[in-house]
């Protein structure tokens, strides 16, 4: 079965990870998924089916280094690509020469209308484009909050001051992209520098080994790189904290993921490779958050379409992400039953744990089998207590680990400004921190 499926509905491109018979998203690594997009491409292109015109868009999920594959196979047949944001409950312009589509533009999915939200005055930049080595570092500005739209707008201005400088003078034969990017401003991206170069390499943080970064190559102009391939490269290994937020279901685990997410990104000191996923199968993705507050039946509606089973394939894949990524800070959660196979095979591959309860009897549950049922116990830096009809946050210690109550985690609402949210972002950034200075302090053992 392929891991990749698109198919067009009139002027819109669906798009979406393949699935089992089942419901469950078949596992594969990033270099087979963008094999199997590009092989559905080309698959379409040869019956025909991408006629060209003034508006291509695009809904469902895609990842980074699909949106590269797809933004540049399509964005010479097109006057303008506008790419769904649930958020927004818009479609946004991210690739444009047509004047009544500019690019950052929004396109209203229930009335077609086309809207340009005036950028800040005065803001920072929403996304940084420049050079580490011979890397492009390409990623969202964690200080400055804004939506997608301005994200595009951002991302086209940087990319503009680069070209116009001569620091993207092309040529060689493949660039490699790395950073903590969205799809939207991905296509923007591939764009912009995809005629430039031999090739366009991607870096994969749930790929590669110790030792080694991952790129999976995305656009290629030249035999010499086919799409799919990898490109590995020696980097210093890094210690990384991997970090499971637990507990029994209906806690809230979901907003409380999320909330931690904005709350570290916003924090001076936040590690700059950040890294959150889903270890649930629930359809809770990290949109689903701002999309359920901005239109609540549209997110119901997606969650249920994005919701699967939890297999052991599922579990072992998630198990297998986990693992290789290499980020100095990696947050997910896990779903709320215990004990459970798929929960056992995915919370062994964590560093520490937070757990989200509503009783005692939850706390003791759940550190029994953190403590006897993984491979190795694992430790927890934090218990909180889920306070459904709370109206204020409560620290009762910092040390030896962080406990207290947080309340009503509400999907609609934004929790990361809750003082037991700040209190264990910070924690979070700290043990970060410190794993990084006990790495630098080890000396080297002599050949």
């Amino acid at each position: 079965m392929k891991t990749y499926q698109m198919h067009l509905e009139g002027d819109i491109l669906k798009v979406d990870f393949g699935k089992n018979a089942d419901g469950t998203p078949i596992p594969a690594d990033g270099d087979e998924i963008v094999r199997d997009a590009a092989a559905r491409l080309r698959e379409m292109e040869s019956a025909g089916e991408f006629r060209g015109g003034d508006l291509l868009k695009i809904y469902g999920p895609m990842s980074l280094l699909v949106s590269y594959a797809i933004a540049h196979h399509l964005a010479h047949r097109y006057r303008a690509i506008a790419i769904s944001d649930t958020r927004l409950n818009a479609y946004v312009v991210a690739i444009s020469t047509a004047a009544e589509y500019p690019v950052g533009s929004r396109i209203a999915f229930a009335t077609g209308e086309v809207q340009q939200v005036p950028s800040p005055p005065d803001a920072s930049p929403s996304f940084l484009i420049y050079w580490e080595d011979d890397v492009l570092i390409a990623k969202i500005n964690n200080a400055v909050q804004v939506d997608g739209d301005q994200i595009v707008r951002d991302a086209e201005a940087q990319l503009a001051n680069l070209i116009e400088s001569g620091q993207l003078p092309g040529g060689k034969q493949i660039l490699q992209i790395k950073g903590r990017a969205s799809v939207l401003a991905s296509f923007t991206i591939a764009n912009q520098v995809a005629h430039l170069y031999g090739g366009v390499a991607v870096f994969d943080p749930k790929q590669g080994d110790k030792g080694l970064d991952r790129y999976v190559v995305t656009v290629s102009h030249t035999q010499d790189f086919q799409v799919g391939e990898t490109i590995d490269i020696d980097c210093v290994p890094q210690p990384a904290a991997k970090v499971v937020l637990c507990g029994p279901a209906n806690t809230g685990k979901t907003v409380m993921r999320e909330a931690l997410k904005t709350a570290i990104l916003k924090l001076e000191n936040a590690p700059k490779d950040f890294y959150v996923i889903s270890g649930c199968p629930d359809g809770d993705g990290s949109w689903f958050g701002e999309t359920a507050r901005n239109n609540p039946e549209l997110a119901a509606k997606l969650k249920a379409e994005y919701k699967s089973r939890f297999t052991p394939e599922f579990a072992q894949g998630k198990a297998r992400d986990i693992s290789v990524v290499k980020n100095s800070l990696l947050l997910f959660d896990v779903g709320g039953k215990i004990p459970t196979d798929e929960n056992k095979t995915i919370m062994s591959e964590a560093t520490h744990a937070v757990m989200l309860a509503r009783t005692e009897q939850d706390v003791t549950d759940w550190q029994e089998f953190c403590e006897k049922e993984l491979k190795k116990p694992l430790p927890f830096i934090a218990v909180i207590y889920s306070d459904w009809e709370g109206a204020t946050d409560t620290i009762t210690s910092e040390s030896p680990i962080l406990t207290g109550s947080v309340h009503h985690l509400s999907r609609e609402e934004d929790a990361s400004s809750r003082p037991i949210v700040q209190a264990l972002a910070k924690l979070l950034v700290n043990l970060t921190i410190s794993q990084q200075q006990e790495f630098i302090s080890i000396p080297l053992t002599p050949e």
